[in-house]
């Protein structure tokens, strides 16, 4: 269960990673797109067109942040209460709270745009906490390894 436990987390963190890159694809295709002559208006939000290739950036952050990401939290935290990693539960819950978090901060921010920067801090956050949990589950005690000295 522990390594069923970490690799849960890693992927948590590789979501992640995930969103920003699908995140940037997405608007850099745009930028492209706009450069050459694209117009994004209402109609074009609201069309089921693809006007560019890269569109499919944003539709793959949706789909990994609000159906993909919060699965795997949840299954992180059920896992943790048979795990028995120290401090795991905790890790868990904080991974599911920030999963929670980011989403609605993501839908939120379509309305306050403000919320935009707050929705990247949160998933440098993530980033970490998803990390740490995997870093836990890889001891047996939970407490940091010292790296060797020469």
């Amino acid at each position: 269960m522990r390594m069923v436990y970490r690799v849960l987390a890693y992927l948590v963190a590789l979501g992640v990673v995930v969103q920003a890159m699908s995140m940037v694809y997405a608007v850099a295709g745009l930028g492209k797109w706009i450069d050459k002559g694209g117009v994004l208006d209402k109609a074009v939000m609201e069309s089921d067109a693809s006007p560019f290739p890269e569109v499919a950036g944003f539709a793959i952050h949706g789909i990994n942040g609000m159906m993909i990401m919060p699965i795997i939290a949840l299954l992180l935290l059920i896992i943790s209460f048979f795990a028995r990693v120290p401090g795991g539960i905790a890790w868990a819950g904080l991974v599911l709270l920030l999963v929670a978090i980011q989403i609605t901060l993501g839908l939120a921010g379509h309305s306050i745009p403000f919320l935009g920067a707050l929705h990247g801090l949160n998933a440098l956050l993530l980033l970490g906490a998803s990390l740490n949990a995997a870093r836990l589950a890889g001891t047996r005690t939970g407490q940091h390894v010292a790296p060797a000295t020469a």
